[in-house]
């Protein structure tokens, strides 16, 4: 009963699936996907901070305006005669009322670098974006594709598990049928039951795996239309793009693509500005301003009669002492320079290892398709004979059921060879950044 039930749920849920191709499956993913939509905000969020360091590049005016009301002036005594007869005066100071309004402008003629570097630093970080950006495209490309594949995959690992449920069930009555007659025993009976039954759990559990492969799909698409998929086809193997060029051209091509690469290489970058950024520090500065401003003092509100003032400044100031910081945060920068050229070697050495690895795994998959092929074509024409032999009575059940076993065993070796293949050529491509080209807002 708890089969059935089962058979029905992954019934209704085939049934009312739409056929979504791969191109329309990556395509939905792109537009929908969590990961992209995350990254994508990343890289408008540092497009508007490199907005913003060009502010610095501006002068800041600003305005100001201040109203008091002094409840008690304050009071100077003064003794005029000294140690004379007459009294300390008290005299007031200001007025009651003071107001005071005008508009500042300052602009830094010298920084030692700092704001050209931190532009350079906002850029360097739209640059990291727009990569990183990239590189989670391709990610999510690479998974959808994995997961059609597998799809893919089981649905022909049903297909064959079918065929060999099917071809259970023929044995199994064909046993029948020659206990019938007297020409097997019991236990042939027996066995070619137990092995009938045996493909029925399997073929739910693999239709169970599919049915959680497209719900990883579905998730993974992320679009809110989409409410049940369905994968149409068989797995097939697919062209490698690669297959002319040798290990010596893919590893020139990586070093043009990779992104891992550029992404150090942006890297590198923003170490040396930020050393930079730190070398200004004990560097003079200079600032521009001015201001003019009018002010007014009454005992009355309303006798204030405001004068205006105005003036130019320059500033310039130089850090003499402190402590030992600036100099232990410029030493700290020179360091963080020498880290991002480590890694970017580190990272050069690894991706020339990973291409290579990608490039030998395409050549040992295809290896493992060419051998299977041979093999279903043997296991094929083992089951066969195997079956006509049984038929006329020269070969046991176990010979049988052994000639089975091998021929779906042999189907399912070539599938999972196929999708290894698929895999495999998918991974060339991605360490390639080939998977496909992607223009970020």
């Amino acid at each position: 009963m708890k089969r059935f039930i089962i058979f029905i749920t992954l019934f209704t849920a085939f049934l009312f699936a739409r056929d979504i191709t791969l191109v329309e499956a990556e395509k939905l993913a792109l537009e929908n996907n969590l990961q992209i939509k995350l990254s994508e905000a990343s890289l408008k969020k540092a497009k508007v901070s490199r907005r913003e360091s060009l502010a610095n590049f501006f002068p800041s005016i600003n305005s100001f305006y201040q109203l008091t009301d002094n409840l008690e002036l304050p009071v100077m005594v003064v003794d005029f005669d000294g140690d004379g007869p007459a009294p300390p005066t008290e005299l007031t100071m200001g007025k009651q009322f003071s107001s005071t309004a005008g508009i500042q402008l300052s602009y830094p003629v010298f920084t030692g670098g700092a704001i050209i570097n931190g532009q350079l630093m906002t850029s360097a970080m739209v640059n990291l974006s727009e990569l990183s950006l990239r590189d989670q495209v391709n990610t999510v490309v690479h998974t959808i594709r994995v997961l059609y594949y597998q799809a893919q995959m089981l649905e022909s690992m049903i297909d064959a598990t079918k065929q060999g449920l099917a071809s259970a069930k023929e044995n199994y009555e064909l046993a029948l049928k020659r206990q019938f007659v007297g020409q097997a025993t019991k236990l042939d009976v027996l066995q070619a039951q137990v092995r009938y039954e045996s493909y029925k759990p399997q073929l739910v559990s693999l239709e169970n795996q599919k049915v959680s492969v497209l719900t990883n799909l579905k998730i993974y698409i992320n679009d809110p239309l989409l409410k049940d998929v369905q994968i149409p086809g068989r797995l097939e193997q697919i062209p490698n793009p690669y297959a002319e060029l040798d290990i010596e051209d893919l590893l020139e091509i990586t070093r043009d693509e990779r992104l891992e690469l550029k992404i150090a290489e942006e890297q590198k970058k923003m170490a040396t500005y930020q050393r930079n950024l730190m070398l200004s520090g004990i560097m003079p500065k200079v600032q521009l301003g001015s201001s003019v401003q009018w002010q007014g003092n009454a005992d009355v509100f309303s006798d204030l009669d405001h004068l205006r003032s105005s003036n130019i400044s320059v500033s310039v100031s130089l850090p003499l002492f402190a402590g030992g910081k600036q100099a232990a945060s410029i030493q700290k920068a020179a360091i963080g320079v020498k880290e991002a050229n480590y890694q970017y070697e580190q990272i050069e050495n690894y991706i020339y290892s990973d291409v290579d690895a990608s490039y030998r795994k395409v050549d040992e998959t295809l290896s493992n398709i060419y051998a299977t092929e041979g093999v279903i074509k043997q296991a094929e024409e083992a089951l066969r004979l195997s079956k006509l032999l049984y038929e006329t009575g020269f070969a046991t059940q176990l010979e049988l059921m052994t000639a089975e076993s091998g021929y779906i065993g042999a189907q399912s070796n070539y599938i999972s060879s196929v999708f290894q293949y698929n895999l495999a050529v998918e991974t060339l491509k991605k360490s390639l950044n080939n998977l496909l080209t992607y223009d970020g807002e």
